[in-house]
Parts: structure tokens; C-alpha cells; sequence
């Protein structure tokens, strides 16, 4: 049931151009929430300077089916800014408990709550047309095991909308999973965002979809 109870939580929430990046402006809050084959993940941080923001997430991973709750820091470390262009790098560290997502009775021993640590890396690019992206995490889950991944992501905007208009963008992402059966595969996208509000959907090349949705307020 934890796996139901982070999403239903996290859209209790859902109340500045939106866009998909762990670090906001100065006092402002963000959810980010993540659906898909893989994972149902809810973050909540809250952006205490340019730079750093801090807060709390929790995470069900369907694989492994266990879920993580804990708190998470994300640090821009650089930023470009061009005329016509923005790049940055973040970087992300969590810690917390990993829990078994079964009944009481069903419960493995050996599956006892652990802590567990996540460690991530992420870049992107972008232009009012063009988007690009990579990241790399780092799951130590105790009991559970440890797990990687690597995410890649290119898209483009069919039509350049002006501030304040809904954005439309067509995106394909590509993983790379090496402790999953299925190591590697691919999903197309598509993201809308317009104000503070950010929505993705799409689907895997195995038929299962995706929804992503933050909110800046």
C-alpha cells in the first residue's frame, strides 16, 4: 500500500516557469512527483538559497518492491547562462530507512528496515528550442542491495511560445539499469508546462507510462 499512499499524498499538494530541476528560487517551494515503469517517487524540497535546496522525499521502487523515505539536499554546482542558452549541474545526496512493502504477515526476515544513501548527478542545456539533459544515481539500499542508473534525455519545442503561454515540448529518454533484467530502454514524451506548473506524459517501449508533474510555488 506505501507504493499508493506517496502518490496519493503527493497530489494532495499540487496547489517562475516551471521546469524539471531540483534547485528553485530563494524561499520558494517545489513537488516533484515521478511515475513509471520503475518507480513512483515524491519530492518535496524547499530553496533556502541560489544554490542549495532541502527536503524530503519518498520513493517506491517496483523492481525491488521496497520503498524509501527520507530527506534529500540538491546543490547547483554551476550554472551558464548565454545569450540564447542555459546549462547547469546539480548534484543530490539523501539519506533514509528502506522499508519491505508487505502486509505484516508477509514480511521477510531478511528484509528487516535498513538506512539506506543516494548520490546523484545531473546536467543540462536548453534553448528556447532545444533541450538536452544526463544523469547518473547511486542507491545504496542496505538489505535491498545496491542500484545505478544512468538517464539521458533530448527534446525540442515544435513552436516557441512566449512567456506566460503554454510550452509545449517532444521528448525521447534513453536508461541504462545494470543490476535490472532489462538493462537498458527508452520512452517517449511529451511535456507541457505554462506558469508554475509542469506536466509530462508518455510511455516506455514496453507499453507502460509515464507521469511526471512538479509544481513551483
Amino acid at each position: 500500500m506505501h507504493r499508493f499512499a506517496i502518490l496519493i499524498a503527493a497530489t494532495g499538494l499540487l496547489t517562475v516557469p516551471a521546469q524539471a530541476r531540483p534547485v528553485s528560487y530563494p524561499e520558494g517551494w517545489t513537488l516533484m512527483i515521478r511515475n513509471d515503469a520503475d518507480q513512483n517517487s515524491t519530492h518535496v524540497h524547499y530553496t533556502f538559497d541560489t544554490r542549495h535546496s532541502f527536503g524530503v522525499r519518498a520513493r517506491y521502487d517496483r523492481e525491488g518492491d521496497f520503498v524509501f523515505t527520507g530527506a534529500q539536499l540538491n546543490r547547483l554546482m554551476k550554472r551558464r547562462n548565454t545569450r540564447d542558452s542555459q546549462a547547469n549541474i546539480y548534484a543530490r545526496i539523501g539519506a533514509g530507512i528502506v522499508a519491505d512493502d508487505k502486509d505484516a504477515s508477509e514480511l521477510r526476515p531478511e528484509r528487516d528496515n535498513d538506512s539506506a544513501l543516494f548520490l546523484g548527478l545531473s546536467a543540462d542545456w536548453e534553448t528556447r528550442k532545444y533541450f538536452v539533459s544526463g544523469a547518473a544515481e547511486y542507491w545504496d539500499n542496505g538489505r535491498f542491495g545496491e542500484t545505478s542508473s544512468l538517464h539521458s534525455r533530448a527534446g525540442f519545442a515544435p513552436y516557441v511560445a512566449n512567456t506566460g503561454a503554454l510550452h509545449t515540448w517532444l521528448m525521447a529518454e534513453g536508461h541504462y539499469r545494470p543490476q535490472s533484467p532489462k538493462k537498458t530502454g527508452v520512452s517517449a514524451l511529451v511535456r507541457f508546462f505554462k506558469g508554475p506548473a509542469l506536466l509530462e506524459l508518455g510511455v516506455d517501449d514496453d507499453g507502460a507510462p509515464l507521469l511526471n508533474y512538479i509544481h513551483r510555488y
